[in-house]
C-alpha cells in the first residue's frame, strides 16, 4: 500500500488531509471553522482557535503551500509525514493525532523544519 491510501484509511491521515487542503486554499475562515470543530477542547486550551490560525498563516506566509513528500509511518489515530514547501523548498516533519472515539478530533498537531 503505498502512502497516500495508507493516510486515507486513517483517521489521523483524513484530518491531515483535510487541514493542509485548507491552509494551503489560504481561506482563513473555513481554517478558523475547521479548527473550531475539529481540534479537541483540551487541545485548544493550550492554544485558542484564534492563536492558532494565525500561527498557521504565519507559517503559511513563510513555507507557501505544502505537500506531502514521504509518510513516514501511519496508524489510525496518528500518522508522521515529511512535508515539503512550495517557498522556500525545505522539509518539515509533521505529526497529527487524533482522539480514539468518534469524532476523532485532533489531539496533537506538529510540524517543525528538518
Amino acid at each position: 500500500m503505498d502512502g497516500k491510501t495508507a493516510l486515507k484509511l486513517s483517521n489521523a491521515g483524513m484530518r491531515l488531509i483535510a487541514q493542509t487542503t485548507i491552509l494551503n486554499s489560504g481561506d482563513a475562515v473555513r481554517l478558523r471553522e475547521f479548527i473550531a470543530n475539529n481540534y479537541a477542547p483540551k487541545t485548544l486550551e493550550d492554544q485558542a482557535v484564534g492563536g492558532r490560525v494565525q500561527s498557521y498563516q504565519e507559517a503559511f506566509a513563510q513555507t507557501g503551500k505544502l505537500r506531502i513528500f514521504q509518510v513516514l509511518a501511519t496508524d489510525k489515530h496518528r500518522v508522521v509525514v515529511i512535508m515539503e514547501a512550495q517557498i522556500d523548498r525545505e522539509m518539515y516533519y509533521t505529526e497529527i493525532a487524533v482522539e480514539e472515539d468518534f469524532p476523532h478530533k485532533i489531539t496533537v498537531y506538529i510540524q517543525r523544519p528538518l
